[in-house]
């Protein structure tokens, strides 16, 4: 901050150079300028007063009478009065800005592209009503208001810019020298989302998903990234940031969009949800619940295929082999034609599909509890079971060895007969939990996989 005092011709020079508005106060006085100060500089005026009559007046003297001052004298006396002196203005406090600076050590504020900023200056002391301006302004929509000392601007480019902030008090004038950083807008999605919240979006398997990201703030031109992509299916358009997925695998899918633009970034949190697509069929598993024995699986078509209690693929077959008065279990899920599961249930079950018979006598008994349908098989004889689940079916055909063409094995410890083509024990407990949940919903899961690599 630096003070100056100027003669009255020098301030009026300075007031005209600043661009500071003259504003009226009060009986005459300049705005910056105290009234005391406008009397002082006047100039001392002498008032002529009418003649008498018979009298001639001269200048400021009136024939008969002389009048010095405010004293006059009858005609005929000559009287000096006492001159008036006005009297002497009590010393003022030096005008200063409340933050002081020097050109050295500039005030510094700091400002955002793009974010209306303002900035009140001041100031102590001084004559009088204070006058503000700004000089060596950035540009025009740098201003300051002249009464308040307000600076206001909205940034629009980034950078450092040095300028000064003057007051005018009386025939003192201060500056205040300050230094603007304006910092780039930050880069910010138009969707905002956190990692806690991300951004929900909804895809259908196999039909092509869009959608376009876009940010705010920052300068320059923007580049777009995908990370921690889920697989090759899922791209974002380098410069327009549009998002593209053509996954046919049904689920739930984290990762993240980044934006730069200049040297700042920002994260665009998703979760794609990939819906099934629409149903096309029931895929099913069939077994026995022994672990130890294989399950067949008939996909949406109704084509059947073998697969040992390993998982290993055994080939096709035309029909499920089991005996008269035998049992099977059966579990059916609607799938899409990418073999994703369309009806999805409680945590732990699936809903077990609607198994009928082509005839009549087979006992078909639901088992929610452990998400298969039990159908036994009273008379031998081809049966076609149909599985029906969300408005679809899967049909295949079981066929039923009558008991007295079934070879049966005995031995010696009288172990008993085993069922023919399935080989399951008739006497032992059947673990479900243990037999068609591990080699049939299992062999199901593993199945379904395999199709989606």
């Amino acid at each position: 901050m630096r003070t100056t005092t100027f003669s009255p011709r020098r301030r009026a020079g300075l007031v005209a150079a600043t661009a500071i508005a003259i504003v009226t106060v009060g009986s005459g006085a300049a705005f910056g300028v105290s009234a005391a100060n406008a009397a002082t500089d006047t100039a001392t005026s002498t008032s002529t007063a009418a003649p008498a009559a018979g009298s001639t007046t001269t200048g400021s003297t009136s024939t008969g009478s002389t009048s010095t001052g405010s004293t006059s004298t009858p005609t005929g006396t000559t009287s000096t009065g006492s001159a008036s002196t006005g009297s002497t203005p009590a010393a003022s406090t030096p005008l200063a800005f409340t933050e002081p600076s020097t050109k050295a050590d500039p005030l510094a504020l700091s400002a955002t592209v793009g974010t209306p900023f303002s900035h009140t200056f001041h100031t102590t002391g001084g004559d009088g009503t204070v006058a503000y301006a700004i000089q060596d302004a950035p540009s025009s929509a740098w201003t300051v208001n002249v009464e308040t000392g307000v600076l206001s601007t909205t940034p629009t480019t980034p950078g450092t810019y040095d300028f000064e902030v003057v007051a005018l008090s009386g025939g003192t004038q201060v500056t205040e020298y300050v230094r603007v950083t304006v910092a780039p807008s930050p880069v910010s999605f138009t969707e905002p989302s956190t990692k806690a919240k991300p951004l929900a979006l909804t895809a259908t398997a196999g039909a092509t998903f869009t959608h376009t990201f876009q940010v705010v703030g920052g300068s320059g031109s923007t580049a777009y990234a995908i990370q921690d992509a889920p697989s090759s299916k899922f791209t974002v358009n380098v410069s327009t940031g549009v998002l593209t997925s053509t996954e046919t695998t049904a689920g739930t899918y984290d990762f993240e969009v980044v934006a730069l633009r200049g040297t700042a970034t920002a994260t665009e949190y998703v979760r794609l949800t990939v819906r099934p697509a629409a149903p096309v069929g029931v895929s099913t598993i069939v077994g026995d619940g022994n672990p130890d024995h294989g399950a067949y699986a008939i996909d949406p078509a109704g084509v059947i295929e073998s697969f040992s209690a390993t998982g290993k693929d055994l080939g096709r077959v035309t029909s499920i082999p089991a005996k008269q008065g035998g049992t099977l279990r059966v579990t059916g899920l609607a799938v899409d034609r990418f073999g994703n599961l369309t009806s999805l249930g409680t945590v732990g079950h699936q809903p077990i599909g609607t198994v009928t018979s082509s005839i009549a006598s087979d006992q078909i008994v639901p088992v929610p509890a452990d998400d298969y349908v039990r159908v036994t098989f009273p008379h031998a004889s081809q049966h076609r079971l149909t599985v029906a689940q969300d408005g679809v079916s899967t049909s295949f055909v079981v066929t039923v060895q009558p008991i007295a063409t079934t070879a049966v094995a005995t031995s010696a410890t009288g172990t008993g007969a085993t069922l023919a083509y399935t080989g399951a024990d008739e006497r032992g407990p059947i673990a479900w939990g243990a037999g068609l949940l591990a080699a049939g919903a299992t062999l199901l899961g593993f199945r379904l996989r395999r199709r989606r690599l």
